[in-house]
């Protein structure tokens, strides 16, 4: 149905009327026989907006500025209400526009001979015929999916002859074409996207096109950007229905075509529903969340082509909105989606659901065959069992767990729990790994030797764990217990230490900055003169070069005696 002055109460949704009467027309201008223009203030925003009526009332071209304005919007339903309500306008005006020589040689052109120039312009090119046919055979007229297809599918006749290599110029030139013949369907559904029918027609047209984007063979994004900007458009429309019940109707209509066969989901649509969320208040997100979790508890993800991504949206959703408490029964682990797992079950855990979150953890530790991939799933049953006060698995997950963090505290946690053979045999083998992976760069397998020396009160036998791999910090930090218990065997170890060096470190850097502590508690004990013989009794001996900490030592010391 066309629409017009007379009829726009029945042809506009009442859902547009209502936001359209909020806003308020000013300038109202005719500039020429049937041509309106005139600002609409919505809030703080003001649109510039344009009717256009044929003699009989029709409104044959309209526009707005608005990020809407390709659709009819409330901005330009205003403007229209404010014209049937017979609201005094004035003319405007205009200087005349300065015509192109197309324009003058148009406008001088006989009809007769102007029929036939368009008539062996559009013999010779379909995509302009189709959009001819499409322009002048009635832009309103009601569509059922089927022709939505049709109209979807000559486009692509037209543009690309069913080819599977399809170049970018073409599908610029076909997305060109759909965004003409396919805009009618477009505005009916903007128009009135709570219902069915001109969502059916939505639907037919995203899925053509996207069908068509998965035959070709194309890097180009144009056919998923064009879905996506029609997606967006719709947006605005949804989140503009003030009457919940359209609103409902709206949404649900996406819901229902998640699903693509048994086997997969339309992403685009779950995506689509993700942005309504990010921009609806907070009843609408939960009846949306509601409705998506209840659709994926029907599903069975581990058999959907894209089934993981499925679980992450949801369980996205589920997560930022809060509702994790209420959904957590949902969601199991995903193999060998570590990230993921772990999410889940921290969330678990922070939930206080402790059982569940130790069954996922021993299924995951269960299903790798990797050691070192179950070392954060040991984390998190450490975790579990310390909260549970279960004391036996405690300790055992963390032995399991200490040659992987090396951390002290959770020695003298094992090995209280040792008889005293046990804890010699344990402590042999755990000083023998923690050396090795000293020499792969392990710092916790560093200080731990040293706080276990420390510990131990084997000061003696920490001067033997001194070598390149020991940071200078370490040194600074045991310096005086070392130097207490053997100060000669202590600087010749430090003289002859040598710096891992042959690759630049961050770290270098940052432990050469104990430099100065170091000389001066070095000095305070050994003296400076000691220390000028010692350096220059070592410079003499070795063939190698002396350290970075000796070298800046020497640099001091010289320094003064100037």
């Amino acid at each position: 149905m066309e629409l017009t002055l007379k009829n726009y109460a029945t042809v506009l949704p009442k859902e547009l009327i209502l936001l359209a009467e909020k806003n308020k027309v000013r300038e109202c201008d005719e500039t020429e026989k049937g041509h309106f223009i005139a600002y609409v203030d919505d809030g703080k925003n003001s649109c510039d907006v344009s009717l256009t009526f044929l003699p009989n009332g029709e409104i044959s071209a309209h526009s707005c500025d608005c990020k809407n304005g390709s659709t009819f919007c409330r901005h330009k339903a205003a403007l229209l209400l404010n014209l049937a309500n017979g609201k005094k306008t004035k003319k405007a005006v205009k200087a005349k526009k300065k015509e192109s020589k197309s324009e003058t040689i148009l406008n001088d052109a006989e009809l007769s001979e102007l029929k036939e120039w368009v008539k062996s312009v559009i013999q010779k090119n379909k995509d302009i015929e189709l959009s001819f046919i499409h322009y002048f055979s009635g832009k309103l007229q009601e569509y059922t999916p089927e022709e939505v297809t049709k109209l979807t599918n000559d486009a692509i006749k037209v543009v690309a002859s069913n080819k599977k290599n399809v170049d970018v110029t073409q599908l610029k030139k076909l997305v060109e074409l759909w965004t003409q013949v396919l805009e009618p369907v477009v505005q009916q559904y903007l128009g009135n996207v709570p219902g069915e029918k001109t969502f059916l027609n939505f639907h037919t047209l995203l899925e053509g096109c996207l069908t068509f984007q998965s035959k070709i063979d194309t890097t180009s994004n144009k056919v998923t950007k064009y879905v996506d900007d029609l997606l967006q458009k719709s947006l605005e429309s949804i989140n503009n229905l003030v009457i919940e019940e359209a609103w409902d109707m709206a949404v649900s209509y996406f819901v229902q075509y998640i699903p693509k066969g048994t086997n997969a989901v339309r992403m685009h649509y779950l995506l689509h529903l993700q942005n309504v969320i990010a921009t609806s208040s907070e009843e609408r997100k939960n009846k949306i969340i509601d409705l998506l979790t209840d659709l994926y508890e029907k599903s069975y993800p581990d058999e959907i082509y894209n089934g993981n991504q499925y679980t992450k949206i949801i369980f996205g959703l589920v997560e930022e909105n809060g509702l994790f408490s209420k959904y957590y029964n949902l969601f199991t682990p995903i193999r060998y989606e570590n990230e993921f797992n772990k999410k889940l079950i921290k969330l678990l855990i922070e939930n206080n659901y402790l059982d569940q979150a130790k069954n996922y953890c021993i299924q995951q530790i269960l299903n790798n065959y990797y050691e070192e991939h179950n070392v954060p799933y040991k984390k998190l049953l450490k975790t579990i069992y310390a909260a549970l006060n279960d004391g036996q698995n405690l300790a055992k997950i963390t032995a399991e767990l200490f040659p992987y963090t090396f951390d002290f505290d959770d020695y003298i946690f094992i090995i209280k729990r040792l008889t005293d053979e046990e804890a010699k045999k344990w402590r042999t083998k755990i000083i023998s790994r923690a050396s090795n992976a000293r020499r792969n760069r392990n710092s916790q397998a560093n200080e731990f030797i040293f706080s276990l020396m420390d510990y131990e009160q084997s000061y003696k036998k920490m001067i033997g764990y001194i070598d390149s791999y020991t940071p200078y910090a370490t040194i600074l930090k045991y310096f005086e217990p070392i130097f207490q218990a053997d100060k000669t065997g202590f600087m010749s170890i430090l003289l002859r230490k040598t710096d891992d060096s042959w690759l630049y470190r961050e770290s270098d850097e940052k432990d050469r900055e104990c430099f100065p502590e170091l000389f001066a508690i070095a000095e305070k004990l050994y003296t400076a003169n000691y220390l000028r013989t010692v350096i220059a009794q070592s410079e003499k001996d070795r063939w190698y070069s002396t350290n970075h900490f000796v070298r800046y030592a020497k640099e001091r010391l010289a320094d003064k005696q100037q």
